[in-house]
């Protein structure tokens, strides 16, 4: 029994980890999108012209990058992908929403580093919502 547990907990421990790389990932991976948008014909196309069209453009990068976060999360056997990609993304926008109220410099390797903690979390919560005993 001691050793099934063992092996247990360094499983999700793996799973746990994999979501925070995953995470970490996110961040990089919308700028990379949003660049991709904005210098091809594909961010006119959402909008045109004037500072308004920003967070449109900010809100699809962070849509793709979360939807490749699950595909990443689904390869690597976290499970439910879904669920954890979902909150991983809505903890991380409230992160950087608070982060760049208190240093609009937005560091991207600290932005990086939030959202990997927040994949982590949202993986853990998620192995321990699924291994709640039924009643």
């Amino acid at each position: 029994m001691g050793v099934e547990l063992r092996k247990t907990a360094r499983s999700e421990l793996m799973k746990v980890l994999s979501a925070g790389v995953v995470g970490a990932a996110v961040t990089p991976l919308t700028g990379v999108i949003g660049r991709f948008l904005s210098s091809s014909g594909i961010g006119a196309a959402i909008c045109s012209g004037g500072l308004e069209c920003i967070l449109p453009l900010v809100l699809t990068a962070y849509g793709a990058a979360t939807a490749a976060a699950w595909v990443a999360l689904a390869l690597l056997r976290v499970r439910p992908a879904w669920r954890v990609a979902l909150a991983g993304a809505v903890l991380s926008a409230i992160v950087y929403v608070a982060t760049l109220q208190a240093d609009p410099r937005g560091y991207v390797w600290a932005l990086s580093a939030a959202t990997a903690v927040c994949f982590a979390v949202a993986a853990w919560i998620s192995l321990r919502l699924r291994r709640q005993p039924q009643e």
